[in-house]
């Protein structure tokens, strides 16, 4: 699982394009936002994710959050693309097609986005900035989404996604032996997008419940028993939660006192400079 969010890292870096912000310090993002997905609802982890890339690579916090709307759309690319080969493959039923259609209509929205901010990047930006935050955050994302960006850059992201899954899958497949059952890689990839699509939408922190249900109903089509398919999504689960939220919120305390103590030493040298002025006062 740390291969995972190594891989993330290295794509957010390649699509953020910020040097002077090192891989480590990327992986370090990744995983905090993990860490506070998985205690905050709604997602809130890419939020935030964002305003740090913002405030260490020093970038308007609208093109950081760019950066993250094309970094999860890569998964979700990667993923609908994993969820097609296991469909052909393993079989389907309807909640199947019908989380591969919302996933499916998911991308189309994410092309749409793509092509309004190209056109309003045409037009006069600025207007943007007359609704004040909310305005100038939609200003930086729409500039940064509107950048070209080439065939060959898009289909790095989208390989470094599918790397990804792939390692995600080989962590499911020794789980799987762990409980003791086996998964052809073919099954792993399956289970994979499944899971991982069925979680991508904004849900309970940690995707208590979902991530579980997911797991077993999509064990069951591969005629997992029950017991089994719910020992694995708990495991799975706790393989990654556990550690992300501990080494997570790790990195996070780190990076605030980081980002936060030239404020406060300029803070500090300023009172002490107003207090001996006010001693050295006749």
């Amino acid at each position: 699982m740390a291969g995972v969010y190594l891989i993330q890292a290295v794509r957010w870096r390649s699509i953020a394009a910020t040097p002077r912000v090192g891989l480590a310090r990327f992986f370090e993002m990744v995983v905090s936002g993990v860490a506070c997905n998985n205690v905050l609802p709604a997602r809130i982890g890419d939020l935030l994710r964002a305003r740090w890339l913002g405030l260490e690579a020093k970038i308007p916090a609208g093109r950081a959050f760019g950066t993250v709307v094309l970094d999860r759309g890569s998964d979700l690319v990667s993923l609908l693309l994993l969820l097609a080969l296991g469909l052909a493959a393993v079989g389907s039923s309807t909640w199947l097609v019908t989380m591969a259609g919302v996933a499916g209509a998911a991308v189309v929205a994410l092309g749409a986005v793509i092509f309004t901010a190209r056109r309003l990047a045409r037009r006069d930006r600025r207007a943007l900035s007359r609704f004040g935050l909310v305005g100038r955050l939609l200003r930086g994302a729409v500039e940064m989404l509107a950048e070209p960006m080439g065939r060959r850059r898009p289909l790095v992201w989208i390989a470094l996604s599918v790397c990804a899954w792939l390692v995600w899958a080989l962590g499911a497949i020794a789980v799987a032996r762990a409980i003791g059952f086996r998964l052809s890689l073919t099954d792993a990839v399956f289970v994979t997008a499944v899971m991982n699509l069925g979680v991508a939408i904004p849900s309970a922190p940690g995707f208590v419940g979902s991530y579980e249900w997911l797991g077993v109903a999509s064990l069951r089509l591969l005629g997992i028993h029950q017991d089994q398919a719910l020992a694995f999504a708990i495991v799975l689960h706790a393989c990654w939660y556990v550690p992300t939220t501990l080494a997570g919120g790790v990195f996070a305390v780190r990076a605030y006192l980081r980002l936060h103590r030239p404020a406060w030493t300029a803070r500090q040298a300023s009172r002490r400079s107003s207090e001996t002025t006010a001693y050295e006062r006749p």
